[in-house]
């Protein structure tokens, strides 16, 4: 089969969605394609594994359900500037497309998943492994940045009488962040329990026998052995870009990521644009610089629609929330670094379902019992 589009938006993360939602609304011909069916507000997973009662499958909406203009659910398995192939063999001709193809952990599923393509398997897949979760006696967190410091503190939230240990390649938490929150994040843990160890690189010395569970832990630096129930991995994020390989190599960096110019384009082309987490356009990668990063390129697609003049992209000022917990946390504004509970929670009291779905002109599903 074979579809025509104007604008092709392949991913529907923050960015793609935000992009789609904004030309679709303005009347242009738009074609979302994801492997999944579902939306997810991504950095709201990890109390849905450990609280799932708490947020119900809120994180997650369908597509079809709020996303103007045509979804395909499929895979991109190439592409060049004037059409991309699906894996099922469908091609897909357009006159633009935008990249927002997102990224994984290849080791850590829950965050985003590897397997679970479908809304229903994907929240069966949060219930498992909250059944996990609950199950084990100790846990091993690997990788003290944003995700690793959320969900130990989460699991610690949820679960106080749990072992947990946090173990960090660098001598501080939260590489990205200025010495205050490292030192704040670092406090707010150790108060709720956890054992943090910094300057450890553990790898896996004895499996376990149990499937998808932990097993014994050895610290390449220190050679101190830690065995565990359950362990996550948060390190190793890979951009999703092996599609590009194909015909676009060149497109690429060392690190997977598509080089892009100011204005968002792709370089060498001028039809083709990249952002969100599959590109390097800025440093940091957070669900809210993507959908800033939406909007303004659907806003460029459109005026140059107009021959109007084009701002080139600039990164905002930003502010980080880090929860270390149900009720801590550290939050770097532009201004400063801070703790204050109101701070914290806005992104703590939902985790932004609520204000995303709201960017994206719909609302949460409503709350739904655990199953």
């Amino acid at each position: 089969m074979q579809k025509q589009t104007d604008v092709l938006i392949i991913g529907g993360g923050f960015s793609g969605i935000t992009t789609a939602q904004k030309l679709a609304k303005k009347g242009v011909n738009i074609t979302l394609v994801d492997r999944k069916d579902y939306f997810e507000v991504t950095f709201a997973v990890l109390r849905n594994v450990t609280a799932p009662e708490a947020l119900g499958n809120q994180s997650r909406k369908l597509y079809r359900d709020f996303v103007g203009g045509d979804f395909v659910q499929g895979t991109i398995e190439s592409m060049n500037n004037k059409e991309a192939k699906l894996a099922n063999g469908d091609v897909i001709c357009f006159k633009q497309a935008v990249i927002a193809s997102g990224s994984r952990y290849p080791s850590l599923p829950l965050a985003k998943s590897n397997s679970q393509f479908d809304y229903v398997g994907r929240n069966q897949e949060m219930l498992d492994e909250h059944a996990s979760l609950a199950a084990a006696n100790s846990v091993l967190v690997i990788g003290g940045g944003g995700v690793g410091v959320e969900l130990a503190g989460e699991i610690a939230s949820a679960f106080p009488n749990k072992e947990i240990t946090l173990a960090h390649s660098g001598d501080a938490l939260l590489d990205s962040m200025k010495p205050k929150a490292q030192r704040k994040a670092l406090e707010q843990l150790t108060a709720k329990g956890v054992k943090v160890k910094l300057n450890r690189r553990f790898t896996l010395n004895i499996k376990s026998e149990q499937k998808n569970e932990g097993g014994q832990y050895r610290c390449l630096n220190t050679n101190e052995t830690i065995k565990a129930d359950r362990v996550y991995t948060c390190v190793g994020m890979v951009p999703n870009t092996e599609f590009l390989r194909a015909q676009m190599l060149d497109v690429l960096d060392d690190k997977g990521l598509i080089k892009v110019d100011s204005f968002m384009k792709v370089k060498g082309f001028d039809n083709l644009y990249a952002l969100g987490d599959c590109a390097d356009l800025d440093d940091h990668k957070h669900g809210y610089l993507a959908s800033v990063q939406g909007g303004m390129l659907a806003d460029s697609i459109l005026r140059k629609a107009q021959g109007k003049k084009i701002k080139p992209y600039k990164t905002p000022p930003v502010a980080i929330i880090t929860p270390t917990g149900t009720d801590s946390g550290v939050a770097q504004m532009p201004f400063g670094v801070f703790t204050a509970k109101f701070l914290i929670n806005l992104k703590q009291k939902d985790f932004g379902i609520s204000n995303m779905y709201k960017m994206f002109g719909s609302e949460p599903d409503k709350l739904t019992e655990r199953a």
